[in-house]
């Protein structure tokens, strides 16, 4: 059996449908829109049975295997090397494939390493050929070039170029990648410069505000956070994520009841976005309402959730049992 391969992010524009036992790519595609992953697993595999070859199946059922829900680095390898082979000439598919196998090696041991290495960059570098406007493939690339050592291809003068074409693609993230390069290399103002510059070039983009705000939380920057979040608020105040992440800032900043005015608002937009719920959870805890968090992790064992954020739900609930 040809093997496959999958990764997380590669974004595809499916073109004519392909119908089996009623079911088809579309319905898949649906549900996995709806973080339904389960149902698009079926979907895929129900396809799958009846035509292998068909190589967009393989590949969004190898996505599915490098997700949260359902990892399977193993599967997910072999559905996407399937779908390479069936249709070898799709960016996607290519891009997919470096990324599986850059999955794999980050558990694998030095000598599996070594062979996976030459394999991840080719068919990153053959993704960005075959589409040069594949913003993933760049990004894939440039993280390989600053990753990998020196003998395997490492090269931190092709990382700053990858970054630069992204900028050139996408700014919003093409600067959060390039700030990336430099957090890497603990170069924390030029990391926060390249927000500074994005912000300035894209003051009414939400999604600058959004990256910007993550930036600030992970280095603590809790005002500056609360600041970049209001501001994603403002321009997407139609969102639960908008008001999450606010309320996010403000757990940070141990501000638990503006948090939890934020997060019922949130969850009012959408009941079932389980970041805002695990957000409040936090918020109670910080509040110091034991049974008001006990209930709210509860809730997220109903959730989605991979194996190891369930070991994490489950381990809050028995220290806030005891």
């Amino acid at each position: 059996m040809r093997n496959t391969l999958a990764v997380g992010m590669a974004l595809l524009i499916l073109g004519a449908s392909t119908e089996i036992k009623g079911q088809t790519l579309e319905e898949g595609l649906a549900f996995a829109r709806a973080g339904k992953q389960h149902a698009a697993k079926e979907v895929f595999e129900s396809i799958l049975k009846k035509d292998n070859t068909n190589a967009e199946a393989h590949y969004r059922l190898g996505m599915i295997f490098l997700g949260q829900q359902f990892r399977d680095v193993d599967k997910a390898v072999e559905c996407m090397e399937e779908a390479v082979e069936l249709k070898p000439e799709e960016a996607n598919y290519q891009y997919g494939l470096g990324a599986a196998y850059g999955t794999e090696a980050q558990s694998a041991g030095f000598f599996r390493q070594a062979i996976l290495a030459p394999r991840v960059k080719k068919a990153f570098a053959r993704a960005a050929e075959l589409n040069p406007r594949h913003l993933e493939a760049h990004i894939g690339l440039g993280r390989y070039y600053q990753q990998a050592p020196g003998i395997m291809g490492g090269d931190m003068d092709k990382a700053w170029q990858e970054a630069e074409i992204v900028i050139g693609l996408d700014e919003v993230q093409g600067r959060s990648f390039k700030a990336s390069l430099f957090e890497k290399e603990k170069k924390m103002a030029e990391a926060e410069n390249e927000y500074k510059i994005l912000l300035g070039n894209r003051p009414t983009d939400w999604k600058a505000w959004r990256a910007a705000g993550f930036f600030h939380l992970r280095h603590q920057r809790t005002d500056d956070a609360v600041g970049s979040f209001t501001k994603y608020t403002e321009l997407r105040p139609d969102t639960a994520d908008s008001f999450a992440r606010l309320a996010q800032a403000y757990v940070q900043k141990k501000d638990a009841d503006r948090a939890i005015d934020l997060l019922r608002k949130s969850l009012t937009m959408d009941g079932d976005y389980w970041p805002a719920v695990s957000i409040l959870g936090s918020a109670y805890e910080l509040k110091g309402q034991k049974k008001e968090a006990l209930e709210t992790y509860q809730r997220l064992l109903s959730a989605n959730l991979s194996d190891d954020q369930r070991k994490n739900v489950e381990k809050k609930i028995k220290e806030l049992s005891n």
